[in-house]
């Protein structure tokens, strides 16, 4: 049997990606912006993630002017790390002309128990300097920078695999908009993880960033290749946190649900025959190309890049709709119904000619049970 949808009624759940685990030393401060480089394909351009690391993040997020990560700003003078509060009075471009400790700036003339003015020989009154800086830290501390070691943030991406983060998906797409800035200070090892609001899955993060924290990391690595993943990240894959993005500019749709006759030879070549057995179903999608950023919704860029991910993060889940938030007069039931399975996009055809809208086609299998499921 097989099922013809229409009007781009497809919505997409890419598999999570892997919480990866960065060297400080990403962090790229010899140019402006700041970026962090970070390599891994299973992270795309516009997602939400979660950045963490422990003892603080190299970001101004409570908008005092420093860095919230205190023991990654600059102590002495002349330091390629920003100066933190305690080192404010390092002033002008060369901080090398500035004093090594804060000046007491505040004169008291001296003078006895009478209140008779101390003078020298020479007639001059003795005064004497005085102020509130030997109370300051020698080092900068959490009340005084503050103290963030997660956010979450949309990530932009250039050719270089260098990441900067912004408050919208629609600004990390065009790289315009709000910032959330990285600053030149030294955090610790970086962990970046696929956004969920889930308080035991921001503690099973905040466990793991103190575990890594001081590990010696060759660049970027998976996190649970360096440690055992805390309880709580198991989180990020259940069903009920996964995203589902409505794809747009689709045509149609074909499902086929008959496993007998399916032709598997686009992914038999990558994964061998035995791929067979595991096949539930195939058909294709049919689309018009356009890059386009519309928030909670995917353009066919992602479609492109699923094909691409063929043996790596390459597992989608979908639902195809046969009717979505119907509201009729009875008898007919509202709510929606649709088909889910878990596929594997495979080929890719586009037509790019020239005068015509730029189309193409996407075939998939369906790699688990196929599921008609009613939504109220």
């Amino acid at each position: 049997m097989a099922v013809l949808g229409a009007g781009g009624f497809l919505y997409l759940s890419r598999e999570i990606p892997n919480a990866m685990a960065l060297s400080w030393q990403r962090l790229n401060i010899g140019s402006t912006p700041h970026t962090i480089t970070f390599a891994s394909p299973s992270y795309w351009q516009g997602d939400r993630i979660i950045l963490a690391s422990d003892g603080g993040l190299p970001i101004d997020l409570n908008g005092d002017g420093y860095a919230d990560c205190p023991d990654g700003h600059g102590i002495y003078r002349g330091s390629i790390w920003r100066n933190g509060p305690s080192r404010a009075f390092y002033t002008g471009p060369n901080t090398d002309t500035s004093p090594f400790y804060g000046q007491l700036l505040a004169t008291h003339t001296l003078a006895t128990q009478s209140d008779d003015s101390l003078i020298t020989q020479s007639g001059d009154t003795l005064v004497g300097f005085f102020g509130n800086h030997d109370d300051d830290n020698f080092y900068n501390t959490p009340a005084s920078t503050g103290l963030t070691e997660q956010t979450d943030a949309y990530m932009s991406r250039d050719l270089l695999d260098r990441i900067r983060l912004w408050t919208t998906e629609a600004a990390a797409h065009t790289q315009s908009g709000t910032e959330k800035t990285l600053l030149n200070v030294k955090p610790k090892n970086l962990v970046i993880a696929n956004y969920v609001d889930n308080a035991s899955y921001t503690t099973a993060i905040d466990s793991a960033i103190a575990s890594i924290a001081n590990l010696a990391i060759a660049g970027e690595v998976v996190l649970s290749t360096l440690i055992a993943l805390p309880p709580g990240f198991h989180i990020a894959c259940d069903d009920a946190n996964r995203k589902y993005n409505f794809q747009v500019q689709l045509k149609q749709w074909i499902l086929s649900v008959d496993a007998e006759n399916l032709d598997t030879t686009a992914i038999g070549q990558a994964f061998g025959e035995n791929v067979k057995s595991l096949v539930r179903g195939a058909g294709s999608i049919d689309f018009l190309a356009e890059h386009q950023s519309v928030a909670d919704e995917q353009d066919t860029l992602a479609l492109l890049r699923l094909v691409l991910l063929l043996q790596n993060q390459c597992n989608t889940k979908a639902r195809f709709y046969l009717f979505k938030n119907r509201n009729e007069p009875s008898p007919k039931i509202d709510g929606s119904v649709y088909y889910e399975c878990e596929i594997l996009l495979t080929n890719t055809n586009l037509n790019a000619q020239v005068g015509d809208l730029l189309t193409g086609t996407a075939d998939f299998v369906a790699t688990s049970e196929i599921e008609i499921k009613v939504a109220v």
